[in-house]
């Protein structure tokens, strides 16, 4: 088990680290959200507040598969900066990413993004590590005033893991839509394909019945998976919960707190 991630992070499984995300079946790509650091970092640019928040999850309610992240976005002019870390794995294997992100509005229905991410890998002692630098670019646009888009590439410049994996890190090419119904029903869809396999499909709706209260569904493909989450607004607090059901392998807990400065 302990070099599944190695090869889960060759496999395309760069998925965004966001309960709120994973609620909706990990079909961010065009949504606003302190965690696009993990998914489209062009939704940084929609933040009006600094906010930072703090990230868990365990895969399969596994301890030794906890992964941990921290996140600070700083909106400043028509840009937003932001700074991520996020760790994963236990002593005999560690999977360490810090990434640097920048956004801007180019105007009210246009947004890009742009991160640096440093990748480091560490199997047990007498093994070695290996480290690599990766880049991300997303981009968001507004067609109606209820319909967006979006699109996000991974790893264009097919950055390579090197040491005792001897492979590169996925290239990910993502799209997908967002359609607002109202203030209450939100509705996202994206494919995503790794160059090297077969596409990914996400899809999930987000319900806001009360102004402190989200409730979410969603579903994905490669493998198939059932996703559920909710998400509590008080004052400047946002918790969000998630759980994603995976035939055979079973669940998957996830929790973030996000705090928005004034």
């Amino acid at each position: 088990m302990a070099l599944a991630p190695a090869v889960a992070l060759a496999g395309g499984e760069h998925l965004p680290t966001s309960a709120r995300f994973a609620g909706m079946g990990n079909a961010g790509i065009t949504l606003v959200d302190l965690w696009c650091t993990g998914g489209n970092q062009a939704g940084l640019a929609g933040l009006e507040k600094p906010m930072a928040g703090a990230y868990y999850q365990q895969h399969w309610l596994a301890p030794d598969l906890a992964m941990q992240g921290l996140a600070f976005a700083l909106p400043y002019k028509k840009g937003t900066f932001a700074i991520s870390a996020n760790s994963f794995g236990n002593t005999l294997y560690a999977q360490r990413t810090f990434g640097l992100a920048y956004a801007m509005k180019l105007d009210e229905g246009l947004r890009v993004g742009v991160q640096l991410d440093y990748l480091n890998l560490r199997l047990g002692e007498g093994y070695g590590s290996t480290s690599a630098i990766t880049a991300e670019l997303g981009v968001q646009a507004r067609l109606t005033e209820k319909l967006w888009i979006g699109a996000h590439l991974y790893n264009p410049n097919r950055a390579k893991l090197g040491g005792p994996y001897d492979e590169k890190a996925p290239t990910i090419i993502s799209a997908g839509l967002a359609y607002t119904f109202n203030k209450q029903v939100t509705l996202a869809a994206e494919a995503g394909k790794d160059i090297d396999r077969q596409e990914q499909y996400r899809a999930g709706i987000e319900y806001r019945p009360t102004d402190v209260l989200f409730l979410r569904t969603g579903v994905s493909t490669g493998p198939t998976r059932a996703h559920f989450g909710a998400g509590f607004r008080v004052k400047q607090l946002e918790l969000d919960l998630a759980v994603v059901m995976r035939s055979q392998l079973g669940l998957t807990p996830m929790v973030n707190l996000n705090y928005r400065f004034k």
